[in-house]
């Protein structure tokens, strides 16, 4: 029963290390968005229109290659957030 206990502890206090590191790692990451997140407030509009006219004039098979384009205006707004 007392191997339970120091297992059951150990598990807890992994658990707490592991929540700690997401946390200083969440807090590094906004930290390193900071200057995009000033760009992404200045000016959106551009940088929304300019990937919106610029899917829409690609032709298709570079459509499909660069259909990462249709993901900008998604982060733009959890920068935002």
């Amino acid at each position: 029963m007392n191997d339970l206990m120091v297992r059951k502890r150990l598990l807890i206090a992994q658990a707490d290390l592991h929540r700690h590191c997401l946390t200083l790692e969440c807090q590094r990451v906004k930290e390193s968005l900071a200057p995009a997140r000033g760009v992404a407030t200045r000016d959106p509009w551009w940088l929304q229109v300019g990937t919106t006219v610029g899917g829409i004039l690609l032709p298709p098979k570079w459509q499909r290659l660069l259909g990462v384009l249709r993901h900008v205006p998604v982060v733009l707004r959890l920068i935002r957030a």
